[in-house]
């Protein structure tokens, strides 16, 4: 299974936002960082306040993302932009197909690659959608990327339909899936299980589109595609969402700061003892680490373990004392406790 290519989305959130062209080009470095290489720049959006480009061109390659309409070829230029993708509504054929066959002509005229971004084909039929691909067979298009931007899709016909689309197609398959019901990065997996080369995502999946980071680590972990996972990806991928004013939560998969955490005594347990039992991969995987939090539903050996790292031994007794004490103030407090709390606790019970 060969490796995706990344088109990364985050940078329309920045645009929206109407970052400064300085800001764009930090927010870009910052993905740099994280190993991302490409990004797809709506230029729709790009039109509205006309930042300048350059800076975030240092450091990645850019794709214009247009509609189906050849007075938005003007913008590609004026962006300084050299390549296209080109999203249609495949659910129209009639106007589809008048409308493709105008932008390829001028596409060609500018020498321009199109990559055409077809959207709605979750809702078609095998045979539909066999047909809106006759239409599009005949372009020399550089890709094809199967769109789903309502969230229709589920991973079983996501696969069936990318599986027919690279049958049926001499170009590369992409995948763009909507989060709109929490199904991005299922039917993304099951695209790359299909042998998509193309993959549409944004960073926390700010805009809606399938977490990048997500995305990544299905790759690695269940597709077992040979790819690079960076040492710092959820400190990385935090500091994208804080350089667009934006928050994750706490528990946000693979980026999360507590998605280690662990309370209950029987996860610490079994953590204790196996790790696997309750993670999926290491924490140390996407730079993060292991936490115990202390609180009314943690158990003797929380305690333990916990007050070991401090170089502490607990015995059996103390730590049952402990424990009432611990769950006593956790409840007043309607929330877990700090490590000052603890110690004090420990120290006065």
């Amino acid at each position: 299974m060969s490796k995706p290519t990344w088109i990364d989305q985050t940078l329309n959130a920045a645009i929206r936002r109407q970052f400064t062209s300085e800001q764009l080009a930090d927010v870009a470095s910052l993905l740099s960082r994280l190993g991302i290489q490409q990004a797809g720049i709506c230029l729709p959006d790009w039109q509205r306040y006309r930042p300048d480009l350059s800076g975030v061109q240092h450091y990645l390659k850019l794709c214009g993302m247009i509609d189906l309409s050849v007075s938005e070829l003007d913008w590609i230029e004026q962006a300084g932009i050299k390549q296209i993708v080109v999203a249609a509504n495949a659910v129209s054929p009639v106007d589809f197909t008048v409308k493709l066959e105008a932008v390829m002509i001028e596409a060609d005229r500018r020498g321009l690659e199109v990559t055409l971004l077809l959207e709605g084909l979750a809702k078609l039929a095998r045979p539909e959608m066999l047909e809106v691909v006759s239409r599009i067979s005949s372009y020399p298009l550089a890709a094809v990327i199967y769109g789903d931007k309502e969230g229709n899709g589920d991973s079983l016909t996501t696969f069936e339909q990318i599986t027919a689309l690279k049958n049926s197609l001499n170009c590369p398959i992409g995948i763009q899936a909507s989060n709109a019901y929490g199904l991005a990065t299922a039917n993304t997996l099951a695209a790359m299980k299909a042998g998509v080369r193309q993959v549409v995502t944004a960073v926390a999946g700010v805009g809606g589109f399938a977490p990048w980071e997500e995305a990544l680590m299905v790759a690695k972990q269940l597709a077992k595609i040979d790819i690079e996972i960076p040492p710092d990806l959820a400190n990385g991928c935090q500091r994208v969402v804080v350089a667009l004013r934006l928050t994750i939560p706490e528990d946000k998969a693979v980026i999360g700061p507590a998605i280690f955490s662990h309370e209950s005594g029987l996860h610490v347990d079994g953590v204790n003892k196996d790790p696997w039992l309750y993670e999926p991969y290491a924490p140390e995987l996407v730079g993060l680490s292991r936490r115990l939090i202390i609180g009314k539903h943690s158990g003797t050996t929380a305690l333990k373990t916990k007050f070991a790292a401090w170089g502490i031994r607990l015995e059996e007794v103390e730590s049952k004392k402990l424990l009432a004490s611990v769950r006593a103030l956790s409840v007043r407090k309607k929330s877990a406790i700090s490590d000052e709390e603890l110690q004090r606790l420990y120290l006065f019970s």
